[in-house]
């Protein structure tokens, strides 16, 4: 990979972990007001916050920005496991000019896996034995959408048996970029 290549996948690595950090904060912290607001709403009330941001100012419900939380922790881990990769391979001098659309998408991909997790989590198709519109819910639900952007691979490898989505192994590409350990050289 060109040098200048290698140098921008870097500042994007980069500005992608100070996006998705601030990301989270804001999203985690929104959920936590939300939580306290549901708690002193009165029965069959829904707590509704007002965010103002960058775009246009839009108005959530704590379900809502548990959505929110699980797509900015799937970010957040995805951009951990990728950043991981990006240097070893950098520093190996392995890298593939073919994967920068991985370092470009993969963020992506991982906040919306990280948003459906979260949701089977929150609706019981996951059970975690605790109630999740709790501060201590919200907190698990962000480790689950963390958990799932870092291991973004395996969980979509996970999944697509139970979606019916397995092709034939012997049509079956292994993912190299999931497991960074082999050296090319």
């Amino acid at each position: 990979m060109k040098p200048f290549t290698r140098r921008m996948i870097g500042t994007i690595n980069f500005a992608e972990a100070v996006l998705t950090l601030v990301g989270l904060v804001a999203a985690y912290g929104i959920a936590e007001r939300l939580v306290s607001a549901q708690e002193l709403a009165g029965p069959g009330d829904v707590a509704t916050r007002t965010v103002h941001w960058w775009g246009p100012d839009f108005t959530t419900t704590l379900n809502m920005s548990l959505l929110i939380v699980g797509a900015a922790a799937g970010a957040v881990g995805s951009v951990i496991h990728q950043s991981m990769v990006f240097a070893q391979r950098a520093g190996l001098e392995t890298l593939e000019r073919g994967f920068v659309w991985w370092y470009l998408l993969r963020p992506v991909w991982s906040a919306l896996l990280g948003a459906v997790v979260v949701v089977a989590v929150n609706t019981g198709l996951i059970s975690i034995g605790d109630e999740t519109t709790s501060t201590a819910g919200v907190t698990v639900l962000v480790m689950m959408g963390c958990l799932a952007g870092l291991f973004t691979d395996q969980a979509m490898r996970r999944l697509r048996p139970m979606l019916g989505a397995t092709p034939p192994e012997e049509t079956q590409v292994p993912d190299d970029e999931s497991n960074p350990s082999t050296d090319r050289r």
